[in-house]
């Protein structure tokens, strides 16, 4: 058309064009023609065949833009398919079957109506599962419904327990995992600087979580810690909440345990993070929890902390000859070694995280799951509150597990039931552990908020507040007068 404009001709060129596009059509269509027969017949070949997993999840995929992410991977010669190995037995023993695309309705498998080879009931005889892939494996309560509640994801689940509640009886395969692409609304994946230390903790999205993210972000900020420090809520879930815009947000898929035990999300959240492209490039990591708020800069511990040495503080159960014992019994190496009893925060190197991250999700399942079946082990353990506190002794085993030793320090936190801290400490706490606020006996609008229960700590004042309460969230006593501890008021102030 150029040529002709300028009075050139050019019909020649068109002529040439035209048949050039007609050959390359004629080209494509023989060799898809030639690939379809080939792909048939390779499908007959041993399901060890590479080509095979590769091929079929091409046909079962029905949108365009996932026809382009699988033709992508498909040309990437170290793609792996998604497919996930059902076992008679825990720890993926016993009799066994695999499945991939192949078996499943547009990803979709239903356990229902279902047997193992052998021909025992899929769900009633299902004990333990292990993908594998490069993708993920979505967990629905219906058979053949959307109903998500959990998910498995190979790159960093191994061979993983089945429990009967939650009550899995569909699945669905996905061929790409969610910890490949960086999340949108994460607002730290574009960041171009590194800052010195970053504040990280996990929760999920509810009323209950829902306050203490405004205050742990407020805390973080009025203590002067986005100076020289970073925040992160690792949230456990399967898309952004409504606070996701205004708090930096990395969302976490749920493990299929922590339902049965919520801070399970701990290690499990902050494995995923750890191995996404959103994963931090700051080197001195924090963790905390998300009713720790931060009351002074963490600079000074944060510039101590080495590869192979952290600092965090020392737990309530330092001294205890139940967490070596407890140690001795259940560690998988270095079992001669000392457990450090630490608490949070935890000051760590981002490289040390790594290591430990996955051997505290390993721990935390370990005891957990042998305290549901072992009324024994649980009741000897009672001290050390193996029960709710598993994750917190699970960091310690992983933490000696893995070679990492830590600085204790004694006066990092400060928790609402500690005596009322002295006015000479205020400066070197960190941050409190908040959970109950108390007004002075004899301050008449006190009454209004009286709470019957905490009677143990009747000595601190009246009772006003407490996460435990259902209206933690709505209902915040308020002026605050003279006289109040330093816990109360900071946690009364922060809400």
């Amino acid at each position: 058309r150029r040529n002709r404009k300028k009075g050139k001709g050019g019909g020649g060129s068109v002529v040439v064009c035209g048949g050039l596009a007609i050959g390359a059509i004629v080209m494509t269509a023989l060799l898809v023609f030639a690939f379809v027969p080939l792909a048939s017949k390779n499908s007959k070949k041993s399901t060890s065949d590479k080509s095979i997993k590769i091929v079929k999840p091409l046909q079962d995929t029905v949108t365009s833009k996932e026809k382009g992410v699988a033709m992508a991977e498909f040309l990437h010669s170290d793609f792996q398919a998604t497919t996930i190995t059902f076992y008679t037995e825990k720890d993926c023993k016993g009799e066994s079957f695999t499945i991939g695309a192949q078996d499943t309705v547009e990803g979709w498998y239903s356990l229902c109506g279902r047997n193992f080879p052998g021909g025992r009931d899929l769900q009633g005889a299902l004990k333990s599962w292990k993908p594998s892939g490069d993708g993920e494996i979505e967990l629905h309560l219906k058979c053949d419904a959307e109903s998500y509640w959990a998910s498995l994801i190979p790159k960093v689940d191994a061979c993983t327990n089945f429990w009967n509640w939650p009550n899995t009886q569909g699945i669905k395969l996905l061929q790409t995992s969610y910890l490949s692409k960086n999340q949108e609304k994460y607002r730290h994946s574009a960041n171009a600087t590194t800052p010195l230390y970053h504040v990280i903790w996990s929760g999920e999205s509810s009323r209950y979580m829902g306050y203490q993210t405004q205050a742990n972000y407020y805390g973080f900020e009025v203590s002067h810690n986005d100076i020289n420090g970073r925040w992160t809520r690792i949230m456990t879930a399967r898309q952004p909440d409504d606070l996701a815009d205004q708090f930096p947000t990395f969302v976490a898929k749920r493990h299929p345990y922590s339902r049965r035990y919520g801070p399970f999300n701990k290690a499990d959240g902050i494995v995923k993070w750890l191995s996404s492209v959103d994963a931090p490039k700051t080197e001195v990591l924090v963790l905390i929890d998300p009713d720790n708020w931060l009351t002074n800069d963490l600079t000074d511990i944060a510039q101590k902390i080495k590869k192979g040495r952290g600092a965090a503080q020392r737990a309530w159960y330092s001294g205890s000859n139940l967490v070596s014992q407890l140690w001795k019994e259940v560690c998988k190496a270095r079992c001669d070694d000392p457990v450090r009893a630490t608490a949070v925060p935890y000051f760590v190197h981002k490289d040390d995280l790594a290591v430990i991250a996955p051997i505290w999700r390993m721990y935390t399942l370990m005891l957990k799951e042998r305290t549901e079946v072992d009324q024994g082990f649980k009741i000897k353990y009672a001290g050390v509150q193996i029960d709710w506190g598993a994750e917190m002794l699970a960091w310690n085993f992983a933490c000696t597990h893995a070679g990492v030793d830590f600085d204790v320090l004694p006066n990092v936190q400060v928790r609402d039931v500690d005596p009322p801290l002295r006015k000479d400490r205020i400066s070197s706490v960190k941050m409190i552990h908040m959970g109950r606020a108390w007004l002075p006996k004899g301050y008449e609008p006190a009454e209004q908020w009286r709470h019957t229960e905490g009677a143990a700590w009747n000595y601190r004042g009246v009772q006003v507040w407490c996460k435990c309460n259902v209206t933690a969230d709505e209902i915040y006593p308020w002026p605050i007068p003279d006289g109040v501890d330093y816990q109360s008021r900071i946690t009364l102030e922060y809400l």
